[in-house]
């Protein structure tokens, strides 16, 4: 019976100081962890920002793209939404071969 306490003991021990090695390595290496814990008080850290919008497909690669955040092209009464500027050139390359 000791054994097996003891057993789950170095287990437990184990556990804590790997956890703990891999939090400093995160942290050294990678970027930080942010917990949103929430108190009484309420929530200790602001979430992270977030928008609001329309999402719209991108005409060239297809991606997703929000409005808010995206690159436009405005003809007429038609605006289009590009995730890139590398996505919009090529529209505009592509639209110039069109035409000639």
């Amino acid at each position: 019976m000791i054994r097996i306490l003891l057993y789950l003991f170095e287990v437990v021990i184990t556990f804590l100081f790997v956890r703990l090695l891999g939090g400093a390595l995160q942290q050294f290496f990678g970027t930080p962890r942010i917990h949103f814990r929430t108190t009484a008080g309420g929530p200790r850290e602001n979430p992270p920002e977030t928008r609001q919008g329309v999402t719209v497909r991108d005409p060239v690669c297809g991606m997703f793209v929000s409005t808010e955040l995206s690159h436009r092209l405005t003809s007429g009464t038609q605006t289009l939404h590009f995730c890139s500027r590398e996505c919009l050139e090529r529209y505009q390359k592509d639209a110039a071969h069109a035409r000639s």
